[in-house]
């Protein structure tokens, strides 16, 4: 559908802000709405990010201009950090932002639990990614959903039809070569986990290929949709959101004003825009997955795109702005593809495209004469610290115009956000009883007076709502007044006033009273969820001997594996789907173990994608699976949980549900989920927080650091053919530390692992010693030989090491 035939409701444009400058940029040049983080539990842990005050005056701000404005407290939250969220949380019940954006199921929990007020969004690190799982957050009481970055238009457009929760889209910024919610890898190598707001950007890095060189073969170029607004607008999406909240106010402020002006439709120049997109920040740009990239030379729908990544350079480029024509000391003459002015900043990059160094504009001669700035196609000669081979490309990666046209005052006086307060006022002859709500919250207070019916005057109701709304410097803002008067009495305003400031006094200490109250109780809540939830008295208990405290449970991808596994000592099967043509041939042979079988849901099932793992297929192998009387099964994804509406079956939850405090777990429960997984990213220290019966802990396991729809192959060739004549298995790359990784292709997704496995396997102990019992081996993505199957289960026997692998955070801290 085109533009032109169709009345499309504007989106909401929303921006991003690192801080109070980034906000007002963006409040400034057209957005509808700002979200940032706290000082904690942001998911850009390394952006300025505001405190509770600065977030009570942009709130505060927004809603004053009719703006929105949202706060992320999208990472997960470890068990002791829980209590500086019931310190956090009711100050952000008094700043009143329109919606917190969260990941952590245990966040959810807590919220709807204790704070039902709070409006919700799902953050893409959920990783909602089908139509089910739209449905499902939306059955759990979110507000608004932000999609997963690797669907299509297509996809999009299925969901906003087919559900009423508001659909939150990114239209601009970098990307995650990982699906976000799902990357372990910054995490599982350093310790700074991407769930937790401090990746470290493993995909940016320079890796060597053992077939095609080197490059940034998961260095993704950056999301530009201007040219598909219109489309996105077509497709009925609720919000467009801008990545950055680690850039610049003159990026937010360029980025905003530029879709802006698109959704409006008075964008004057496309090409011009581009370039001041480019200038403010500018890796390589792409439309990422949201339109098919079918390649001319096939006609197969499955292709992926083969442009995504820039294995060249990872990080800014800027806009072209010439070449070298000549260079001699101290000098390097250019023809100019852009305006260069003194102060601006270029780039220089050698012949490989590669290696640049940053040259900054210091002075710029036009046949000898000095200028301040230049136009393109102006043939001139800049500084230079060095000389540069004939026809090296230059590109401008910053300007000083650019940043005087787009730049942002903070005002000098930001008022906090108040506290809505709603009175009720009776009137009558003992005196004047004052009711105040504030939140859930009611304070009441009486005045004894002796009033007199009025002769001349009396007191008129305008009188009093106008005393009554004068709060002054205090902390409240009256929304709403009652007043209820029996007869026409005479009271001077004095003693109103006198009145209203003793009441209002009496309602702050006792508001401060009641928080921290309420504080206090919801400490006190959180302790008796996690009593429930990780109660010893319910734990298996120990024996003499530690090999009889183990419960065993095996994942595999690979019937095969059976034959060597000692079944007879396994207490549940993980079996993944979908089943491949090798395993359907061997399914016969394991009906035996039919109760110990755990049919394990794929990690993604988008609507649209290949026909044996797309949602529809995964579906149907669920009905088959239960005509034949299977009854567990092990899910990933919230949008598995519809799969198995009305069914009675049990349900496991694995890691990417993830559960690193007690509140999770219970959130879990609610849904219907008997027991859950240890993330594998975790440490000792909070893991022996959250065990109970139904524990379950990897300890070993090849764990997927990436789990991408961008296909490596495909990336390094420039082309797909399609999943039908697709060769590519496995490819292994190796970091600057030597560090070696395994890129394979898995049901057309790039999965990267560690070439060494994970392995806690002579770390049992410690658990045990905290009562887990329960313990799993997963044995995927790898080709497993059977020796190497018998030896694993030799090391579980004898707690000894396997060699040359990794611990993860187990013995360090998940930052």
């Amino acid at each position: 559908m085109s533009y032109q035939s169709a009345i499309h409701k504007k989106p909401e444009l929303l921006s991003p802000a690192s801080n109070l400058e980034c906000f007002f940029a963006a409040m400034e040049y057209g957005a509808d709405a700002v979200y940032f983080g706290l000082k904690q539990f942001s998911a850009r842990a390394g952006a300025q990010n505001f405190t509770l005050e600065e977030a009570s005056s942009a709130v505060a701000y927004a809603h004053k201009h009719g703006k929105k404005a949202y706060i992320a407290l999208n990472t997960l939250i470890k068990t002791k950090e829980l209590a500086n969220l019931v310190d956090i949380l009711p100050a952000l019940e008094e700043i009143q932002p329109d919606a917190l954006i969260i990941q952590d199921l245990g966040l959810f929990y807590l919220l709807r639990s204790q704070f039902p007020n709070f409006p919700l969004h799902a953050s893409t690190q959920m990783v909602i990614h089908n139509l089910a799982g739209v449905q499902q957050v939306e059955k759990m009481g979110f507000k608004r959903v932000v999609l997963a970055r690797e669907l299509s238009i297509n996809e999009i457009r299925n969901i906003t039809q087919h559900s009423s929760i508001e659909i939150e889209v990114f239209i601009h910024g970098a990307l995650c070569y990982s699906y976000s919610g799902l990357c372990l890898f910054s995490s599982m190598q350093g310790g700074r986990s991407g769930n937790r707001g401090r990746c470290a950007q493993p995909c940016r890095m320079l890796y060597e290929s053992n077939s095609d060189g080197n490059g940034y073969f998961f260095s993704m170029k950056d999301l530009h949709t201007l040219s598909l607004v219109n489309d996105l607008m077509a497709a009925g999406i609720h919000s467009f959101k801008i990545e950055g909240r680690m850039k610049s106010p003159e990026y937010v402020a360029t980025v905003t004003n530029a879709y802006r002006k698109a959704i409006d439709r008075n964008l004057e120049s496309v090409a011009g825009t581009n370039q001041q997109l480019k200038t403010v920040f500018g890796r390589q740009l792409t439309h990422s997955y949201l339109i098919a990239n079918t390649p001319k030379k096939t006609n197969d729908s499955t292709a992926k795109p083969s442009d995504i990544v820039n294995p060249a350079y990872p990080a800014n480029i800027g806009v072209f702005a010439g070449k070298v024509i000549d260079s001699q000391k101290g000098r390097l003459t250019i023809k100019a593809s852009v305006g260069i002015g003194v102060r601006d900043l270029l780039q220089v990059f050698d012949i490989q495209g590669r290696n640049p160094e940053l040259l900054p504009v210091r002075n710029i001669q036009v046949k000898g004469r000095n200028v301040f700035h230049i136009r393109a196609k102006t043939v001139a000669t800049i500084n230079s610290f060095k000389q540069y081979p004939r026809g090296t490309d230059i590109y401008l990666v910053s300007s000083q115009t650019l940043k005087e046209t787009f730049s942002a005052k903070i005002p000098k006086k930001l008022p906090h956000k108040k506290i809505p307060v709603y009175l009720q006022i009776g009137i009558g002859q003992q005196g004047i009883e004052i009711t105040g709500k504030i939140f859930h919250t009611v304070f009441s207070h009486a005045y004894d007076l002796k009033l007199e019916i009025g002769k001349e005057k009396i007191i008129k109701r305008e009188e009093i709502e106008e005393c009554f709304s004068r709060l002054g410097n205090t902390q409240f803002e009256l929304m709403n007044i009652s007043i209820d008067i029996s007869q026409n009495y005479f009271i001077p305003l004095s003693v109103l006033n006198t009145i209203r400031r003793d009441y209002f006094q009496k309602l702050s200490e006792g508001w401060e009273k009641d928080k921290t109250e309420r504080q206090r109780k919801i400490t006190a809540w959180i302790r008796q969820e996690h009593k429930k939830v990780a109660d010893t008295s319910e734990r298996l208990q120990l024996t003499g001997n530690q090999q009889e405290n183990i419960i065993l449970s095996l994942k595999i991808d690979n019937l095969h594996y059976l034959n060597s596994a000692p079944i007879e000592e396994i207490d549940k099967v993980y079996i993944t789907l979908p089943l491949s043509a090798t395993d359907k041939q061997l399914f016969g042979a394991v009906i035996k173990y039919h109760n110990k079988i755990v049919f394990s849901l794929p990690f993604i099932m988008r609507d649209n994608d290949i026909e044996n793992v797309a949602y529809s297929a995964i579906k149907q192998n669920i009905r088959d699976l239960m005509t034949l009387g299977f009854r567990q099964f092990q899910v990933s994804n919230l949008g598995a949980l519809p799969l198995f509406n009305g069914e009675k079956i049990q349900l496991f939850a694995d890691y990417p549900l993830y559960c690193v405090n007690p509140l999770s777990i219970s959130a879990l429960k609610t849904l219907g989920i008997s027991e859950y997984t240890h993330s594998p990213e975790d440490d000792f220290d909070n893991m022996r927080t959250l065990i109970n019966v139904g524990t379950n802990t990897i300890i070993y396991q090849d764990t997927p650091l990436f789990i991408s729809e961008s296909c490596i192959w495909a990336n390094m060739k420039n082309k797909c053919p399609g999943t039908n004549k697709c060769s590519f298995k496995q490819i292994t790359v190796e970091n600057e530390f030597k560090d070696r990784f395994i890129t394979l292709n898995k049901n057309c997704k790039t999965i990267v692992i560690n070439e060494k496995p994970f392995s806690l396997i002579h770390l049992c102990s410690a658990l045990q010693r905290h009562g887990q019992r329960n313990f799993r081996i997963d044995l995927c993505y790898k080709d497993y030989s059977p020796a190497m199957v018998r030896d694993i289960f030799t090391n579980i026997k004898n707690k000894i090491p396997v060699h040359n692998a990794t611990t993860g955070n187990f013995k360090r801290q998940l930052w």
